[in-house]
């Protein structure tokens, strides 16, 4: 990635509110190899995800990411099964010190933009 796209990525994020949906941007990162975080429930997830994300509780998230992620501000993708409990999930992370995190919202509406039907390794 170049570092021009770094640097927009950064301000885009860095300019958006805890809680705020930004499913553009998330849509550029993930399709970046960015990480991607699945805070749904573990039957949803195995019913299907997007490419590089991983399921972490919501119960568990700030404990799990800091396991996973020792650099705060690594960018990465969080998404859920509504945009209000992704907003909520923000929200933790950022309270805890991660102020990177892209608000990717519903897991739906992020598989759609993501992935057109052509295009779609699930279909």
């Amino acid at each position: 990635m170049s570092r021009w796209s770094v640097l927009m990525l950064m301000m885009i994020c860095g300019s958006a509110a805890a809680g705020d949906v930004e499913q553009a941007v998330a849509v550029a990162a993930l399709k970046e190899g960015k990480l991607a975080v699945d805070v749904r429930s573990q039957t949803d997830y195995d019913a299907g995800t997007v490419l590089n994300a991983v399921r972490i509780d919501d119960r568990r998230l700030v404990n799990q990411i800091k396991l996973v992620l020792n650099d705060r501000n690594v960018v990465f993708v969080l998404f859920s099964s509504s945009d209000e409990k992704a907003s909520k999930a923000q929200d933790k992370l950022n309270k805890a010190g991660y102020y990177s995190v892209i608000n990717g919202g519903n897991y739906e509406e992020l598989h759609n933009a993501l992935y057109d039907i052509t295009d779609d390794p699930g279909e």
